[in-house]
């Protein structure tokens, strides 16, 4: 049953590669190569985070962004990026882009598909709020978690030098890790909200981590480092930005309030 899992997910994987010409993707590895030269694996911010108490802290701007689409025509889609006091999770700014995305979703090459539109963004919060610039960015993708090392999360943090994260609600099969075995994994090991099991794929390498959101979570979060920070701090910051629900506040507002935005523009113009 794993394999024939396992066979599925290739097949779909390598349909979805060829939605791309060969010279594009050749383009896309090469820029995630030369981009990946800047991640850094490690903790490097500016803000305080204290591991054996981490309510004590001095970050205080945790974001998000992400990405919804028109159910009527895909390629027209809505970008949000919301800017969170932390602890508090209070909005403190809000902003959205309005776009038609050029590609359709490429396995490996997320960022490719989304990052224009995240450019637009913070290009207009450092021209009008540079003073809520963030000091955490929560994606709703993988960083290192990736065939290549580089992921969406990476990416985007790489880009714009913010320590990001990698929130993602599935699990990217490599080095070994499927989306069976790492279920079985947690089932077996993630007993309370707030319980972690590490992701080690067969070369031995730790990629990420699964994370039980709350005790009524059935499905675990899969946490990866972006850039700038560690897994512990990772882990740490994701769980204190989880309310009551098991996706992160900042990524849940940004998925909620795309979706209406999407909603009002394209799909029920009407509700206007």
């Amino acid at each position: 049953m794993v394999e024939k899992t396992e066979k599925s997910d290739k097949s779909k994987f390598d349909l979805l590669q060829g939605f791309v010409e060969d010279y594009v993707r050749g383009k896309w590895e090469k820029e995630q190569k030369a981009l990946k030269l800047n991640l850094e694996e490690n903790d490097r911010f500016d803000w305080a985070f204290d591991h054996k108490e981490p309510n004590i802290t001095t970050l205080t701007r945790v974001a998000a962004v992400d990405i919804s689409y028109s159910k009527t025509k895909d390629q027209n889609a809505v970008a949000a990026l919301i800017i969170m006091q932390f602890p508090t999770m209070k909005v403190l700014y809000e902003d959205y882009e309005q776009d038609e995305i050029e590609y359709p979703y490429i396995p490996g090459f997320l960022a490719f598909k989304e990052i224009p539109s995240y450019k637009k963004l913070f290009s207009r919060l450092k021209e009008k709020a540079p003073e809520l610039w963030p000091e955490l960015l929560l994606v709703d993708g993988n960083g290192i978690l990736h065939n290549r090392g580089f992921g969406c999360a990476s990416h985007v943090g790489v880009v714009f030098d913010i320590p990001s994260i990698g929130v993602s609600k599935t699990v990217f099969a490599v080095d070994g890790l499927t989306k069976k075995g790492v279920a079985d994994l947690a089932q077996e090991s993630l007993k309370k909200g707030g319980d972690i099991v590490k992701l080690v794929g067969d070369s031995g390498k730790v990629w990420g981590a699964a994370l039980r959101a709350t005790d009524d979570a059935k499905n675990p979060l899969i946490v990866s480092v972006g850039h700038r920070v560690s897994l512990e701090t990772a882990l740490e910051c994701t769980y204190a930005c989880i309310d009551k629900f098991r996706i992160p506040e900042p990524i849940r507002q940004a998925d909620l309030r795309s979706r209406d935005k999407v909603r009002d523009i394209y799909d029920n113009p009407q509700r206007k």
